[in-house]
């Protein structure tokens, strides 16, 4: 299969990159400018730009478009709808949005064993389903375009790194150098992700509260107290949380409520 990938951002390189290796597909790139030509001869044409690019950009590779094209998009807080004008003149399309994060041009991530969401036409799901298995991904069919997905993915990417922050910040504060410290919770959240992956919620869960230490939990805030209000802040705020999903894994209700009440004081 002939892909094009317009755009040459984040996620346009990633997926560059993991279908390079590939010998069942030739993948071609393109930035803001693409020949015809291109368009014409590819049998799957990527949009990975910007949300706010995708319609125009559609709009721009239209006329090049045959009926045997597939035209794919890879925003997760869009449908296909905003393909139309590539549906219009009877390509397939559909959204293909890798459930990655995409930090930078430079540091791409792994596709291997990530999950790419999909949805569209028949036509537009095979081919995604395609290009995921040639990225070593899996495919999952569901719709993107409800804001909810958007923010599940944001909840657990944006927040995991925000949560990063300031971990980091609390050792940095104990004596680690900052690099140090960055590679100590990547590595911590690296095992995490690997077992939600293989074990699954709640059985992921690990620590002070999935045990019902309740002792322990007034220790933490204690000692944060002493040394970040901010993360005293963050701790408290997810503690609930943590809380449910430990009730979720079995925690007696008794303990449950004995935890809550130490992040009132």
């Amino acid at each position: 299969m002939n892909i094009l990938i317009i755009g040459r951002g984040r996620v346009g390189t990633a997926l560059r990159r993991s279908l390079g290796s590939s010998e069942e597909h030739t993948v071609t790139t393109a930035g803001r400018s693409w020949s015809p030509s291109s368009v014409q001869r590819a049998d799957a044409v990527v949009l990975a730009v910007s949300d706010d690019a995708i319609e125009s950009v559609a709009e721009k590779v239209a006329p090049s478009l045959s009926g045997s094209t597939t035209v794919l998009h890879c925003a997760g807080a869009r449908g296909a709808e905003t393909l139309r004008s590539c549906e219009t003149r009877g390509a397939a399309v559909g959204v293909m949005h890798p459930l990655v994060s995409f930090p930078s041009t430079r540091a791409t991530p792994q596709l291997r064993g990530t999950t790419f969401t999909v949805n569209g036409s028949r036509r537009a799901i095979a081919t995604s389903r395609r290009i995921a298995r040639a990225c070593g991904a899996r495919a999952v069919v569901a719709q993107t375009g409800d804001a909810a997905y958007h923010a599940a993915a944001a909840l657990a990417a944006n927040g995991a790194a925000g949560l990063a922050f300031v971990s980091v910040g609390v050792l940095e504060g104990l004596g680690f150098d900052k690099r140090a410290a960055e590679r100590a919770i990547g590595g911590l959240l690296r095992s995490v992700g690997e077992n939600v992956q293989n074990v699954g919620v709640p059985g992921a869960l690990t620590g002070p509260i999935a045990r019902g230490e309740v002792r322990s939990v007034a220790n933490h805030r204690s000692a944060l107290r002493r040394v970040s209000r901010n993360a005293l802040g963050a701790y408290d705020a997810v503690v609930p949380i943590i809380v449910s999903c430990a009730r979720a894994a079995g925690l007696s209700p008794a303990k449950a409520s004995k935890i809550r009440r130490t992040t009132k004081g």
